[in-house]
Parts: structure tokens; sequence; C-alpha cells
């Protein structure tokens, strides 16, 4: 959320969604089910050394995460994102670990966000 480590920015979330908070709901289920089969996926591709689909994961995972404003996951994302399309990866681990981390940081704030049950 909009606080003190800003993993969501609120008011440019609700802008998106035209404050529809349901429809927040809803997106917010789907993310916690493929964030994670996504961070797999990433995982997987790193440790066979697989640029095709490590930039194939990096960036729909990436695309998700823009659906919620959530720039520093974002640009974690984006990060592999190239690595694979750049076929290094040297570093590849530990912006693995600060993306997983990132994602983390986004389901904690968007379960809040939920369970406070408006974007007010």
């Amino acid at each position: 959320m909009m606080n003190g480590n800003n993993t969501l920015n609120i008011p440019e979330l609700e802008e998106r969604l035209d404050g529809d908070f349901e429809l927040f709901v809803e997106l917010s289920d789907l993310f916690f089910e493929d964030s994670s089969a996504l961070l797999l996926k990433i995982k997987d591709s790193i440790e066979k050394k697989d640029p095709e689909a490590l930039r194939k994961s990096a960036h729909t995972l990436k695309g998700a995460v823009s659906n919620f404003s959530a720039q520093r996951a974002y640009d974690a994302a984006y990060e592999l994102e190239v690595a694979g399309k750049d076929k290094t990866f040297d570093e590849s681990p530990e912006k693995f670990a600060i993306l997983e981390n990132e994602i983390v940081e986004v389901v904690n704030a968007m379960k809040l966000l939920v369970a406070k049950g408006s974007f007010n």
C-alpha cells in the first residue's frame, strides 16, 4: 500500500480500476494464484539457464504486477526479463530473490487492502 515501503500505489490503482473495488478483489485472487506459478517458472528457467523461458515468464509477471501499480515488483521482474533477453544469468539468482521478496510484499499489501474492504 502507499505506506513507508510504497509497495502499491493505491490512488493510481484505484484510478486504474475506475474505483471498482470488487474488480480489485477478483483480480487479486487471480494474481495470488498466477504469481506463485510464475515465480516457479522463473526460478526453474534460471536453474536450467533457459533464457527464452526466463524472458517470457518475467515479462508475464511484470504485466501482472503493472495492473496493481506495484512499481518495485515491476522493476524487479523487468530486470529478469532483460536478463533472459540478453542471455545473462550471472546475477539472476540475486535478482530472483529480490523479485520473490517484492511479490511477497505485493501479496501482503493486497491482502491487507482486501481485508480493509475499500481503497480508502
